[in-house]
């Protein structure tokens, strides 16, 4: 009977005793929304199961199960390292650039990217602005997705006028010609484009001309863009933690994977300045979400 109570106990206690897995979240730079996603991210993970360690990308790495990598620059610091990664907070484009050697075909590497699915972008622009017959976009490179956002605004009997940033072509020249053609502006994750040294000037002058912009983040709506459509630090913390807690359960990591959760912010005092009648937040989400 003793050798039974001690097998029942062992079975019992023995969970408790395993190791924790050891995850690093390396941070493209301190602060801002990579370190809310860390903060969030700890929250969201029993200790006893898993001992986070939070560096900056610029510091050694600790030996770890899994790194996490936030933001492009620690995606990109890793992609060639000999371990397993998620990245996180990372646009598609940029993550689909990084080098994919053979290691990558043998260790866990996926990644939740920073921009949302295109059919959910485009849903939210046709719900924000449902008269909408002309889009323009910007970009430095053309985008992969491009002939899919014509595609997906050509079965709503809408027009894209798209011009590449660059060359001949300069920025407010590309700009002056987008905005003569088209009724919203719509912005891509394109850092070419899209920076802390041109976003200002690319809203003032949308602004002027009369023409809204639909933007990728909360910062953009504050800095007046009349709406955008995002995920938080914490819906993809949360969705982070599920991946960690896959890996942990199988040693394999999902297949790389847009924000699951997101939010709709609506800039009113733009929308009265432009005259333009817009849903709110939350009836623009919950549409979003029944038709994703």
């Amino acid at each position: 009977m003793l050798s039974v109570v001690l097998v029942f106990l062992f079975l019992c206690i023995s969970p408790l005793q395993a190791e924790p897995l050891r995850v690093t979240v390396v941070l493209s730079e301190e602060g801002g929304a990579y370190q809310e996603f860390s903060d969030l991210l700890r929250v969201k993970m029993p200790v006893a199961r898993f001992a986070l360690n939070t560096v900056n990308v610029d510091q050694i790495l600790s030996d770890s199960d899994l790194y996490i990598a936030v933001g492009m620059k620690a995606a990109d610091e890793l992609a060639s390292s000999d371990l397993p990664v998620l990245s996180v907070l990372v646009p598609k484009a940029g993550y689909d650039k990084l080098p994919h050697g053979s290691v990558q075909r043998t260790l866990p590497r996926s990644a939740i990217f920073l921009d949302q699915p295109m059919e959910r972008q485009i849903a939210f622009l046709l719900a924000a602005l449902p008269s909408t017959s002309d889009v323009g976009i910007l970009y430095s490179i053309p985008p992969p997705e491009l002939p899919n956002v014509r595609r997906l605004l050509a079965d709503k009997k809408v027009r894209l006028h798209d011009i590449s940033v660059g060359g001949a072509q300069s920025l407010n020249d590309a700009l002056e010609s987008v905005l003569s053609e088209s009724e919203v502006l719509f912005v891509l994750p394109d850092t070419g484009v899209y920076n802390a040294a041109t976003i200002r000037n690319i809203l003032l002058t949308s602004y002027r001309k009369q023409i809204p912009l639909v933007g990728i983040s909360r910062a953009y709506v504050r800095a007046g863009a009349l709406c955008a459509i995002y995920s938080t630090p914490d819906q993809v913390a949360s969705q982070a933690a599920a991946a960690i807690r896959q890996f942990s359960e199988t040693g394999r990591l999902p297949p790389n994977q847009y924000p699951k959760e997101f939010e709709v912010s609506v800039n009113r005092q733009v929308a009265r300045s432009l005259d333009i009648p817009i849903k709110d937040a939350d009836r623009l989400r919950d549409e979003i979400g029944r038709n994703p």
